[in-house]
C-alpha cells in the first residue's frame, strides 16, 4: 500500500502525494462533482419554485371549493327559506279567509237584522 504512494513533483514544482495523472483525474473529480452539486442546487431550488406554484394552485382550489360549497348550502338554504315562507303566507291567507268569511257572514246577519227591524219598524207605523 506504501508503494503506491509516491512523492514527486509536479510541473508546477510542488509536491506531491499522488502521481500527477491521478491528482488530475482527482481535480477533474473534483471540479466536476462541484459542478454536479451547483446543478443539484439548481435544480432543487427550480423543484421548490414549482413545488410553491404548485402549494399556490392547490390552496386557491381548495378556497374555491370551500366557496361553492358555501354557496351550494346558501341554495339550499333558501330553497328551505322560500318553502317555509311559502308555508307561512298560506297559512296566513287561511287566516285572513276565516275572518273575511266570518264578516261576511256577520254582515249577512246584521242586514238580516236590519231588514226585520225596518220590517218591524213599518209593521208598527201602519198599526197606528
Amino acid at each position: 500500500m506504501d508503494e503506491d504512494k509516491i512523492v514527486m513533483f509536479d510541473e508546477d514544482c510542488q509536491l506531491r502525494i499522488f502521481d500527477p495523472e491521478r491528482f488530475t483525474e482527482a481535480t477533474e473529480l473534483q471540479t466536476n462533482a462541484a459542478q454536479f452539486n451547483q446543478k443539484l442546487q439548481q435544480f432543487k431550488d427550480m423543484i421548490q419554485n414549482h413545488m410553491s406554484v404548485v402549494q399556490a394552485q392547490g390552496q386557491k382550489i381548495e378556497n374555491e371549493k370551500l366557496r361553492a360549497i358555501g354557496m351550494r348550502n346558501k341554495v339550499d338554504g333558501e330553497s328551505d327559506v322560500r318553502k317555509r315562507k311559502q308555508r307561512e303566507l298560506q297559512q296566513l291567507i287561511k287566516e285572513k279567509q276565516i275572518e273575511l268569511d266570518r264578516y261576511t257572514a256577520e254582515y249577512n246577519s246584521l242586514i238580516k237584522v236590519e231588514a226585520e227591524q225596518k220590517s218591524t219598524t213599518e209593521k208598527l207605523s201602519f198599526n197606528e
